[in-house]
């Protein structure tokens, strides 16, 4: 049988040199594509699509009430918000057998900045709230009530229906229920959106109740209840969040 010899100088070159081996390209090239709107519609699809296309069309340009003067989205007095968050109440308290004391919205969730005076069209409403939403009613403790207004005042700022609050200094100063100061020992009643509850730390440990209502679908109901009352989109207690600096 032959002998196999390991040479040690030639076994330390080569483990040295592939330590330091590498891979390197010779040659990389890139093709950009442009994408161009090229695409002919297939008159047969557009055929069948048209009836469902104009009905959509039609629904989204019904006017479905009137608003009396244009509505603003800011970080104080949002009266858009304002407008939301009525909604929210009037409809809670409609679906629920117990009264709800107080509707909030978060500011990131208004996608319009504001409303104009005049007509206003069911496809208005789905700009103003694109999301799939649900509305919860959670039952929430006072002082717990008073922690969230503290961060809400602290960042973004309270958009709310319900409540009058004085705020200073980012700190909430004052809370007025049903022309009660807030008492911190009671429970109390609050509508707010399924994407806040679940991701906002102090809420989604409150015990809720989840709707199965849509809250776009909130803000449609109460605008078509104003119109069958003869009435306008209105935004009265422009005051409910004060703020004395």
């Amino acid at each position: 049988m032959r002998k196999i010899v390991f040479n040690p100088l030639l076994i330390s070159v080569l483990l040295v040199l592939s330590c330091h081996s590498e891979y390197r390209s010779e040659h990389i090239q890139y093709t950009s594509y442009r994408i161009k709107n090229s695409a002919t519609a297939d008159p047969e699809i557009s055929s069948v699509m048209k009836p469902f296309a104009d009905s959509v069309n039609k629904r989204m340009n019904g006017v479905i009430c009137q608003n009396e003067t244009k509505l603003e989205h800011k970080r104080r007095a949002s009266t858009l918000g304002y407008f939301i968050t009525d909604a929210y109440l009037y409809m809670a308290n409609q679906k629920s057998a117990e009264k709800v004391d107080a509707a909030f919205m978060n500011s990131g969730g208004i996608r319009m900045q504001e409303l104009p005076a005049g007509a206003v069209t069911e496809g208005k409403i789905y700009e103003l709230m694109p999301f799939d939403n649900l509305m919860y009613i959670l039952k929430i403790k006072g002082s717990l009530l008073k922690q969230y207004l503290d961060t809400l005042a602290a960042s973004d700022g309270i958009i709310q229906s319900g409540l009058t609050v004085q705020v200073k200094n980012r700190m909430v100063q004052e809370v007025m229920i049903d022309g009660k100061p807030l008492d911190e020992n009671a429970d109390y009643r609050i509508v707010h959106s399924d994407y806040v509850v679940n991701t906002t730390p102090l809420l989604k440990k409150i015990n809720y109740t989840n709707t199965v209502y849509l809250l776009r679908n909130a803000i449609l109901d109460y605008v078509v209840y104003l119109n069958g009352q003869g009435k306008k989109i209105t935004v009265s207690d422009k005051d409910r969040v004060i703020y004395a600096d």
